[in-house]
C-alpha cells in the first residue's frame, strides 16, 4: 500500500509539473482574456508569448484525467473544460466532454450536467462515425448517462421521454444487430465485441 501511494504521488507530481505552465496561464485572468474563439490563434499565441505548446496542452488532459481518477471531480471538470477550449483533436475533445459530463454528474451539478449532455447529443447527432454501430453505441451510452441526470433534474421526467423517443430507432437497430449475432451462434464475448467496436 505504501509503495502504491508513493507511485501515485510521483505520478501526480509529474503531471503537475508537465501541466504547470498551462495551469499557471489559466489561473491568470488577464492572460486568459487574450484567448479567442479561434483555436489556431490561441495555440500560436500560447506558443509565442508563453512557450506553451501541444505537449503542455496534452499534459493538461492527462492531469485532468488523473484528478478525476483521484476523486477531485471539480478540478477535473475545470481542467477538461479548459482543455476542450484549446484542443484541436476532435476525438480527444469528445473524450474530454464525456469526462466533464461524468464529473458534473458525480458532483450532482444537474443543470451543468444537462448542458454537457445536450452538447454531447449534438456532437453525436452531427458527427461522422466510422460505422453506424459506433454511432448507435455512443447514443446508447448517452442514454445511459442521461438517466443519472433525468432522475435528479427538476425537468428530467419530461426530457427523458423526449430523448428516449428520439433514440428508439437506434435501440431497435442495436437489438437487431445483437439478435443477428446471436442467431449466427456467436459466443457472448463475440457479441460484446460487436457492440464495443
Amino acid at each position: 500500500m505504501v509503495d502504491r501511494r508513493v507511485e501515485v504521488v510521483a505520478r501526480l507530481k509529474a503531471l503537475e509539473d508537465a501541466a504547470a505552465p498551462l495551469v499557471t496561464f489559466l489561473q491568470n485572468a488577464n492572460a486568459v482574456q487574450e484567448l479567442r474563439a479561434d483555436k489556431q490563434y490561441n495555440l500560436q499565441m500560447l506558443n509565442d508569448r508563453y512557450q506553451i505548446g501541444p505537449d503542455q496542452i496534452e499534459a493538461l488532459y492527462q492531469y485532468a484525467k488523473f484528478q478525476f481518477e483521484c476523486g477531485n471531480y471539480s478540478g477535473a471538470a475545470d481542467y477538461l473544460y479548459q482543455y476542450r477550449a484549446l484542443c484541436t483533436n476532435s476525438e480527444r475533445s469528445l473524450s474530454a466532454l464525456w469526462g466533464k459530463l461524468a464529473a458534473e454528474i458525480l458532483m450532482q451539478n444537474w443543470d451543468i450536467a444537462l448542458e454537457e449532455l445536450n452538447r454531447l447529443k449534438e456532437i453525436i447527432d452531427s458527427k461522422s462515425f466510422s460505422s453506424p454501430l459506433n454511432q448507435v453505441q455512443s447514443r446508447i451510452w448517452l442514454m445511459h448517462w442521461s438517466l443519472f441526470i433525468f432522475f435528479n433534474h427538476d425537468n428530467g421526467r419530461t426530457q427523458i421521454i423526449d430523448l428516449f423517443n428520439q433514440d428508439k430507432e437506434e435501440v431497435d437497430e442495436l437489438c437487431r444487430t445483437l439478435e443477428e449475432k446471436e442467431d449466427s451462434s456467436c459466443t457472448a464475448s463475440d457479441q460484446f465485441s460487436c457492440i464495443t467496436i
